[in-house]
């Protein structure tokens, strides 16, 4: 095998990091204790919001967020057709019904258009993915949920930093949730938290984290539900404090790369479609995503070159044998369906320098030969 020289992944782990991980190995408190609430207080801060629940995974953080809701069996769920897991998956564990909403070829994000058709009497609650880092068109989003009295959770793992019409992404609708495994901001391993400016959806998440125990409860004290074991170690915020200060910096290199990206893909004339940017979003560029023809072919290529590129997403969730045994087979998504034959996540973080350059050449070498 090649070596790898450039990655689609990329997760910096240098001395400050380093010894932020080592400043709460002393103890007596690994977990749940001043690391965790502090990074809770400065995430919160940076977002606006008044409350963040740090968790052992961004899955978790949605996951008590739909049992601090309320949701539970007979609710429907609205999910979107082209992401990650974990939204139909947290649905159907707290017994929900997730219904998938197909995507926009623009954006590869929810729409309002898609969204109305599902909405029933059942309807709890729409996942919002700002996927890839681009915003999903908030404002007729959440008309509708208002209207018919729909929460809105949203999900910032590939958007952490970006805003919809001058608004943090995260705090628009009624709760947010971010991913710290490989994302905006990085912990070193799994993490994730849940920001939301409700202190009764808080103190609830607070209790589904760790064994339903409330936040300041002595050691084992009184049990106000049953819950999980979900917190973040002491160690990992630590290390989460220090991403979170470098948020903007590294998040303006993406957007870079990404300029960088797209006008060079231009001028080499390569059949590489990148998805539209609209004017009311800041873009969180977490992924650097782009349409091509003979995709699996091109990915071969590029390994071969030193290249490491992913696909987000691969396969619909909702085509998973597991899932449609739970919750039946929805039928088509057809835009989702054709980007999950041509998308392709370039190497785009923000180390990668000249490196984008050379991915682009040798893109164009591939399509020059044919």
């Amino acid at each position: 095998m090649p070596e790898i020289r450039y990655r689609t992944t990329w997760t910096p782990f240098d001395d400050e990091m380093r010894q932020a991980l080592l400043r709460p190995t002393p103890g007596p408190i690994y977990y749940d204790g001043p690391e965790g609430e502090a990074f809770e207080r400065e995430m919160a801060a940076y977002l606006g919001t008044a409350h963040g629940v740090a968790v052992s995974s961004g899955t978790a953080a949605l996951f008590v967020a739909l049992m601090a809701l309320g949701i539970s069996p007979g609710d429907e769920v609205i999910v979107p057709a082209n992401s990650y897991i974990s939204p139909a998956e947290c649905a159907i564990n707290v017994g929900a019904q997730p219904v998938y909403c197909d995507v926009l070829e623009s954006t590869a994000n929810m729409d309002i258009t898609n969204i109305e058709p599902l909405v029933n009497s059942h309807t709890r609650a729409i996942v919002v993915v700002h996927t890839y880092g681009h915003p999903v068109d908030m404002d007729p989003l959440m008309e509708l949920a208002r209207r018919r009295g729909i929460y809105v959770i949203e999900d910032v793992a590939h958007a952490l930093g970006g805003e919809y019409k001058g608004r943090k992404l995260g705090t628009i609708g009624d709760i947010g949730f971010t991913s710290f495994a490989r994302k905006c901001v990085t912990v070193v391993g799994q993490g994730g938290m849940v920001l939301t400016s409700n202190p009764e959806w808080a103190r609830r998440m607070v209790q589904h984290r760790r064994h339903g125990w409330n936040r300041g409860d002595v050691y084992r004290g009184t049990v106000s539900l049953v819950g999980f074991n979900f917190t973040l170690n002491e160690c990992q915020a630590a290390v989460g404090r220090v991403s979170l200060a470098r948020l903007d910096r590294h998040n303006a290199a993406r957007a870079e790369n990404a300029r960088r990206y797209a006008q060079g893909l231009t001028r080499r004339e390569l059949p590489a479609q990148p998805f539209q940017v609209m004017p009311w979003a800041r873009h969180g560029w977490l992924h650097f995503v782009v349409r091509v023809p003979r995709r699996d072919k091109l990915l071969e290529f590029l390994e071969a070159r030193g290249i490491q590129c992913e696909i987000h997403y691969r396969r619909p969730v909702y085509r998973e044998p597991a899932f449609t045994a739970r919750t039946g087979d929805p039928g088509p998504r057809p835009v989702t369906e054709r980007l999950v034959e041509e998308i392709l996540t370039l190497p785009s973080h923000p180390e990668m320098g000249e490196g984008i350059d050379y991915v682009m050449d040798q893109m164009a070498e591939f399509y020059v030969r044919g």
